[in-house]
């Protein structure tokens, strides 16, 4: 049974998985009052060149250091990342919606973002260059993982958290119940 106050999900959240993380998240810290801390824009700098692992590491460092009471983390880079997060996350809230619905989302989502050249993962811009034609585009990355995206994550995650504090929220009326009877509100 879930706490109409969220405090069973603790201080330090960890929303992962594919197709709605980020709304939650954010839905997440502003409910509990935390810093939304998105890992796009930890991973990406300007001109989408990829961070090193070096650098990653030590910039996830500092915003754990930085929040030493809490905060909602966006990001599949957990897993890399288990070593720091891992070791203090008290929740992951893992989404696992269709494949259909994902791709969907996702084709929508940087259309919209392309038009509107909004800000994303830091200072970076979806352009329909990079969304549509270049195999570094996020919809060519799903295409070509969908297998390991759908079969991997939930199971590492488990591994390396622990299954009693992960909270796997499958399809998308699981997800919208957990928004209703939480009391969360979308962006």
């Amino acid at each position: 049974m879930w706490m109409s106050d969220n405090s069973d999900l603790g201080r330090k959240i960890l929303v992962a998985g594919q197709g709605g993380k980020s709304t939650l998240a954010r839905a997440l810290a502003a409910e509990l009052d935390l810093p939304y801390i998105e890992m796009d824009a930890i991973y990406w700098l300007p001109n989408w060149v990829e961070r090193d692992r070096a650098g990653i590491d030590l910039e996830v460092q500092k915003v754990l250091d930085r929040h030493p009471d809490g905060w909602v983390i966006d990001g599949n880079y957990g897993t890399k990342r288990e070593g720091r997060i891992a070791e203090q996350v008290e929740t992951v809230i893992y989404l696992n919606i269709s494949w259909s619905l994902l791709i969907w989302r996702v084709f929508w989502r940087s259309v919209v973002r392309a038009r509107d050249k909004k800000l994303i993962c830091g200072e970076n811009v979806e352009t329909w260059r990079r969304t549509f034609f270049s195999r570094r585009s996020h919809l060519w990355f799903l295409i070509r993982h969908r297998n390991e995206l759908q079969a991997r994550h939930p199971r590492i995650v488990g591994e390396w958290l622990g299954d009693d504090r992960m909270i796997e929220l499958v399809g998308r009326k699981e997800l919208g119940r957990f928004y209703s009877e939480r009391g969360l509100v979308r962006d």
